[in-house]
């Protein structure tokens, strides 16, 4: 899963008043004229076999014709310029013309020759549906438009339109009253649900009705009708593509993501463009103290929003996924856990590490490095076990994890591994033994897992490697 970083920013562009010029009358120009014609722009255009229909609308007066070919002063002080010649030279000196005039060109299913891109729409009254293929494929994006239609037409009747006039007067009404705020909750349960409820039922002449009964209970700042819900989502042990599929999700239904550091950043573009992003990562000397994230969360649920929670690792899994259970709950809220692939087991495994090896590990235990000197860790089970140790948090203190292992009569040269950045594309691993991490502690910054055991050394991860088929280890 990797973020599309040249994805296009899609806009509304008012042209109304503003000269606009289309290079070609053929079919493919025409087609783009008869949706400009409803913006009010003065369009001009160019072409020495224009078709019968820019004729008409030439004798309408619904926009100029000039029937020759196109000359640079043509595109002075237009705003923009859309080619529709079908050839690409020609495309490219319109599009040099228009540069130099500071007009903006589209040039039709010729992507290289355009600053934009434009849509396929579905209008439903004032709302307009936009799909785009960002240019990749014109055909696709009309064809995706053709078979989304019904779809909208179903979840949005044609009265629709009558809502959306209604949502418009109640936000001036809203705004001249003084009152106005873009709380997107209360617009949602208060004034759209109800009133596309009596669409769908063909009772449009009642949202008059729900439209003054919101006017007065927003005006007044109610609580939404119900509150929202949280659900914490496991992220993953790294890469974006790592957490599970009802993670996803959870995040695509988003409407506030408080996001930990250790969590891929690429997975914040599964969420809505519109969704809060609220980063509230903590580390040694910063970020929020765990109290103020659970106050945060139950502030945005209470607010009618659905929050997710997005934890790197497993939310249960030394992530103090508990205690924000514990606080959502008393407040009375809906909660959810989505669990993630633990760093504890991921990190090894993406190292080529297994955690149990019957031929030398049956068993293995994951612990803190937060912890080194709190009598919680029973440092004596640990070295006589014989157990794999997975140590997560020990960036800082793997030196003194050694320490007490050694003491409590781990071997010298028992094996320890390091995984840094397990799961992302910076993923670094060293091998090493644990008398040499008592002296130099841990090589990587955060984040790294320490594994400690036979399952670590060098030639039991050159056996399985040998054993298994090429690029499963990365």
């Amino acid at each position: 899963m990797v973020q599309n970083r040249d994805r296009p920013y899609v806009l509304a562009w008012r042209l109304k008043n503003r000269k606009v010029v289309v290079v070609g009358g053929g079919s493919i120009g025409t087609a783009k004229i008869e949706t400009l014609l409803e913006t009010g722009a003065r369009l001009l255009v160019i072409d020495p076999t224009p078709s019968r229909r820019v004729r008409e609308l030439c004798e309408a007066k619904r926009l100029s014709l000039r029937t020759r070919r196109a000359r640079f002063h043509d595109v002075v002080g237009a705003a923009l310029v859309v080619a529709a010649t079908g050839d690409t030279a020609t495309n490219r000196r319109i599009r040099r013309w228009s540069k130099a005039c500071g007009a903006v060109v589209n040039a039709v299913d010729d992507k290289e020759n355009c600053d934009v891109t434009v849509p396929a729409v579905i209008h439903r009254g004032p709302a307009t549906i936009a799909i785009t293929t960002a240019g990749a494929s014109p055909a696709a994006a009309r064809f995706l438009r053709e078979e989304l239609t019904d779809v909208v037409r179903d979840a949005l009747p044609a009265r629709t339109d009558v809502m959306l006039r209604h949502a418009s007067g109640a936000r001036a009404d809203l705004k001249n009253a003084g009152s106005y705020r873009y709380d997107y909750a209360a617009w949602r349960q208060r004034f759209f649900e109800p009133a596309l409820d009596a669409v769908r039922r063909q009772q449009p002449h009642v949202i008059g009705d729900i439209r003054e009964r919101f006017h007065q209970e927003f005006a007044h700042g109610p609580a939404p009708v119900r509150p929202g819900s949280v659900t914490l989502v496991g992220a993953g042990p790294g890469a974006a593509d790592l957490i599970t599929v009802r993670g996803a999700q959870a995040l695509a239904d988003a409407d506030v993501i408080l996001y930990d550091r250790l969590a891929d950043p690429d997975l914040l573009a599964l969420a809505p463009a519109a969704a809060e992003r609220i980063p509230v990562g903590k580390g040694k000397g910063f970020g929020p103290r765990q109290h103020e994230i659970n106050d945060l969360l139950v502030e945005k649920a209470r607010a009618g929003n659905n929050v997710v929670r997005l934890k790197g690792g497993d939310p249960f899994v030394f992530g103090r996924g508990a205690e924000e259970v514990d606080d959502l709950v008393a407040a009375g809220l809906e909660v959810e856990v989505v669990p993630g692939v633990s760093s504890a087991i991921a990190a090894p495994e993406l190292a080529g590490i297994p955690l149990t090896d019957r031929r030398v590990a049956s068993s293995f235990t994951v612990l803190t490095g937060h912890l080194t000197e709190d009598s919680m860790h029973h440092w004596q089970c640990f070295a006589d076990s014989g157990s794999t140790l997975v140590v997560l948090m020990a960036t800082t203190t793997a030196a003194s994890v050694a320490k007490r292992l050694l003491d409590a009569g781990r071997a010298k040269n028992e094996p320890v591994a390091f995984i840094h950045a397990a799961g992302s594309a910076q993923q670094d691993v060293t091998r090493t033994t644990l008398h040499q991490v008592c002296l130099t502690g841990c090589p990587f910054p955060s984040p790294s897992v320490m594994v400690v055991g036979a399952v670590a050394s060098s030639q039991n991860h050159e056996a399985l490697e040998a054993s298994m088929a090429p690029g499963l280890l990365v």
